[in-house]
């Protein structure tokens, strides 16, 4: 077999055991994502309102941002690259270690069946084994179609949504400043406007009478629902799109690639349009 040099392409190297915690805390945020998703669209339907500010702040803080955390701090520390050279793989971390996987050796390469914590594939070796660490790999089809004959994992289903999710959801700086800053604040903006005309007779009525501190506290109180069902709001659109796009996958490269554009762009105009025109109308109304 022959394959020209190429790469490095970046990665994270995981043993078994790092690959195990990764999956339990990015498990452990998609529960609490899910759960507390799903008590507030009960609440939604039922016209209710159980779920109180305060304590789904905590909920999240600790379900959802403490593992978070946790979870880019082990990604941190074990970033990697991977240089596929005409003679094998060759495996540098970014403490120094260097491993060198001759193509001889391989068997083949396959992909996660569970892509937790991300995207990944396994180095199967000729002995049966598994290669000691896990490639988790957001883009795998470069480096799939870069060794050649082994690259045979690029048809799969698993590969094909990973590869149309790391081309067409980038997240920017801007993108989450724009969803989760001046979203949530331009709304809150808004109710927060209405309610001091409607409590205080005037845009900073109650700073007048209270002082800017109790102002600003009230404005961070109508804050924060915003800004917990939006980020919510998200999150369930976002289950809707992934399950989409992932049975997509299985159809063909064209699916997987049209269908995550569509869904992109779905939640996009949820998220933008139609959420807003929603609480525009309820609020006039």
């Amino acid at each position: 077999m022959t394959v020209d040099a190429s790469g490095p392409f970046p990665i994270h190297a995981f043993t078994p055991r790092l690959r195990a915690l990764g999956a339990l805390l990015h498990a452990t945020v998609l529960g609490t994502l899910g759960y507390f998703t799903a008590l507030l669209f009960k609440d939604v339907l039922a016209g209710t309102q159980t779920l109180a500010p305060g304590p789904l702040a905590t909920g999240l803080a600790v379900g959802g941002v403490l593992p978070l955390i946790a979870l880019r701090l082990l990604q941190l520390g074990t970033r990697a690259t991977v240089t596929v050279r005409p003679e094998g793989l060759v495996l540098t971390q970014s403490g120094g270690a260097h491993f060198e996987i001759p193509f001889e050796a391989l068997e083949s390469i396959r992909p996660w069946r569970l892509p937790m914590p991300g995207p990944g594939l396994t180095l199967r070796l000729r002995t049966g084994r598994a290669f000691d660490y896990g490639l988790e790999v957001q883009a795998p089809m470069s480096l799939l179609e870069a060794v050649g004959t082994l690259g045979e994992a690029r048809n799969d289903p698993q590969v094909r949504y990973a590869q149309a999710r790391s081309e067409k959801w980038r997240r920017r700086w801007y993108d989450q400043a724009l969803k989760y800053g001046l979203v949530p604040g331009v709304l809150a903006g808004i109710f927060f406007r209405a309610h001091q005309y409607i409590s205080f007779g005037g845009p900073f009525g109650e700073a007048q009478m209270y002082g800017w501190t109790a102002y600003f506290t009230s404005f961070a109180r109508t804050w924060l629902p915003v800004f917990l069902a939006l980020l919510l709001f998200g999150c369930f659109w976002r289950a809707f799109a992934e399950a989409f796009c992932f049975g997509a996958a299985w159809l063909g490269p064209r699916w997987a690639r049209n269908v995550r554009i569509g869904a992109e762009w779905t939640c996009r105009a949820l998220y933008y349009v139609a959420l807003p025109v929603f609480l525009a109308v309820r609020l006039l109304g």
